[in-house]
């Protein structure tokens, strides 16, 4: 049995490195833990756990966002840059998924984010200088939302690896 834990939460550890192509892992590491709560009958991981992860996860989500949103605006972009940076992000991320497997889509989302903040703080402005700040800082902001969303991660496997071996 605890040969089973232990290559459940191997592949559970694997699946963070989904974070590293901009795949939803922490998402999908709760629907593994929701996957080993009903074939265990709910035994070591409960609900609670799975609320537990699950609000990691949506929080995770959050400030992902807000950490983008907060550095790009807080480093002098204007609602245009950081408009721009939302949407490149995404843009990129989404456009350059199958041209580097399986990094396009992290590269992709970060440069967009960049290309997307100058793009539209050139438009608004008409200086070049203040749209590479504010595409300099979405760059950032987006890299240090990534992190702190795999960070989050790590802390969701934390609290599976706990409950499987040390709880069981």
């Amino acid at each position: 049995m605890i040969s089973a834990q232990v290559l459940f939460l191997a592949i559970a550890a694997a699946v963070l490195l989904l974070h590293a192509i901009g795949l939803p892992a922490n998402w999908i590491l709760l629907g593994l833990a929701l996957i080993y709560a009903l074939v265990t009958g709910l035994d070591p991981i409960g609900w609670w756990t799975l609320l537990t992860l699950a609000a990691f996860a949506g929080v995770a989500e959050a400030f992902e966002f807000f950490v983008g949103v907060g550095y790009t605006a807080k480093r002098g972009a204007t609602r245009w840059g950081v408009s721009g940076a939302f949407v490149g992000g995404i843009v990129g991320a989404l456009s350059c998924a199958s041209i580097i497997p399986p990094l396009g889509a992290v590269l992709g989302g970060f440069l967009g984010a960049f290309a997307g903040a100058v793009a539209l703080e050139y438009i608004a402005w008409q200086r070049m200088d203040v749209a590479l700040r504010s595409g300099r800082a979405a760059f950032f902001g987006k890299v240090f939302g990534a992190l702190i969303k795999t960070t989050f991660g790590f802390a969701m496997w934390g609290v599976m690896t706990y409950r499987i071996l040390i709880m069981r």
